[in-house]
């Protein structure tokens, strides 16, 4: 058969399944009309012209195409059932906060491998080569473990920082095969946390107020940058500063690695009716190492009392204690919204002894019925006390008379 009609046969054959298909589809979506493009029939001419020019070619190269495509599907299942060579793969622990201490001690930077991965040689150095930080950070690398290795720093971690893990390739044996030879890992971003927000009195001078505040940072930051972001507002407009004190009515003091700010207010008179003060630090705050910035803005709110409200009782109890000769003494324990002074207090504190509740003639006959019941109770048991005693001397004369 030549290659003309099989090709004919299946053009027709294609033919009237397209016919089927297109009058199924007009069933159902209606008629459609459709132009091939120029290209398309260009294409289709210049295969026909080959065709009748070449006609032995076509077979042959069909069955070209067709060996070619089996031997590719052969050779890739070959080169996917081959055995795989084994990679060590590492895992880098996330990087946490410093802690905030007396003497800091930098976090260190500890990474994971899948198995052992260290050289024999260099188990017993304190120190390795071959693999550094980019950024560049002062440290020192050392083996922990054959498959554990630490970057323990010099200095602290920079905040909100990505760092490049890179290994050289003669840093592993010849027999360890890397997955990959850069790890990137990242520092905590950089945080503010309120960790105390109150009112302030003087304890010598009650009649001196402040707001008083404690902010605590992850990293530290340059004097004066806070200055910048700290806000106090009064919501309900009061005015609680006095006329004298410019803004921004309030100072900052640095503690411990200038991680811990204290911010003082000026002295604040209480207003006619409460209100709230919301302390407040705006986003954009930078470090001094590594120019991080905080992402957003922190608040609190505070009850600012009035002048009414300002100091109140807030519980009075009562308890007993031993004093230094184990004799009991009765105390009374006040808390109070502010602090006040001790003479103030016992000017106007009043403490009474109320007289001896009088006992009605009912509940003196119930007193005593209750004693009856108990002494009767305390009778019928000594008396069964006695019975179960007699009864076990029976027995063990019983026993006694058995055994002669």
């Amino acid at each position: 058969m030549k290659t003309s009609e099989l090709l004919s046969k299946l053009n027709r054959f294609t033919s009237r399944i397209a016919g089927a298909m297109r009058r199924l589809a007009e069933v159902f979506f209606g008629n459609f009309s459709w132009r091939p493009p120029g290209w398309l029939n260009r294409t289709v001419a210049g295969c026909g012209r080959f065709e009748r020019a070449h006609p032995r070619l076509i077979p042959s190269a069909m069955i070209v195409i067709l060996v070619i495509c089996c031997s590719g599907a052969w050779t890739w299942n070959w080169y996917s059932h081959l055995p795989k060579p084994k990679k060590v793969s590492a895992k880098i622990v996330p990087i946490e906060v410093t802690k905030l201490e007396k003497e800091l001690k930098f976090q260190r930077l500890v990474i994971y491998f899948s198995e052992s991965a260290a050289r024999l040689e260099d188990l017993r150095k304190p120190s390795v080569q071959g693999v550094r930080l980019e950024p560049h950070l002062s440290g020192a690398w050392h083996w922990v473990q054959g498959d554990i290795l630490v970057f323990q720093p010099t200095e602290d971690w920079p905040a909100d920082q990505k760092f490049s893990v890179i290994f050289e390739k003669n840093f592993f044996p010849r027999h360890v095969s890397m997955e990959r030879l850069v790890h990137e890992t990242q520092t905590p971003p950089f945080s503010i946390a309120i960790k105390e927000l109150e009112i302030y009195q003087d304890p010598t001078n009650p009649t001196r107020r402040e707001i008083s505040a404690t902010l605590e940072l992850t990293h530290a930051v340059d004097p004066g940058e806070l200055d910048r972001h700290v806000q106090l507002n009064i919501l309900g407009g009061s005015n609680i500063f006095s006329a004298n004190d410019p803004a921004p009515h309030f100072t900052i003091t640095y503690g411990l690695h200038q991680r811990v700010a204290y911010i003082h207010s000026s002295p604040i008179v209480l207003p006619d009716q409460e209100d709230f003060l919301k302390l407040a630090v705006t986003k954009g705050v930078r470090t001094a190492q590594g120019g991080a910035q905080t992402r957003d803005t922190i608040e609190e709110k505070l009850r600012i009392p009035s002048v009414a409200s300002m100091f109140q009782i807030d519980s009075i109890q009562t308890t007993i204690a031993r004093n230094k000769n184990g004799e009991p003494e009765q105390l009374i324990v006040l808390a109070t919204t502010a602090d006040i002074s001790t003479r103030e207090l016992a000017k106007a504190l009043q403490i009474r002894l109320l007289p001896k509740r009088k006992v009605s003639e009912a509940e003196k006959q119930a007193e005593v019925e209750s004693s009856e019941d108990a002494d009767q109770t305390s009778d019928d048991s000594a008396a069964s006390n006695e019975e179960t005693e007699s009864d076990n001397d029976s027995v063990g004369s019983q026993v006694k008379e058995t055994e002669l």
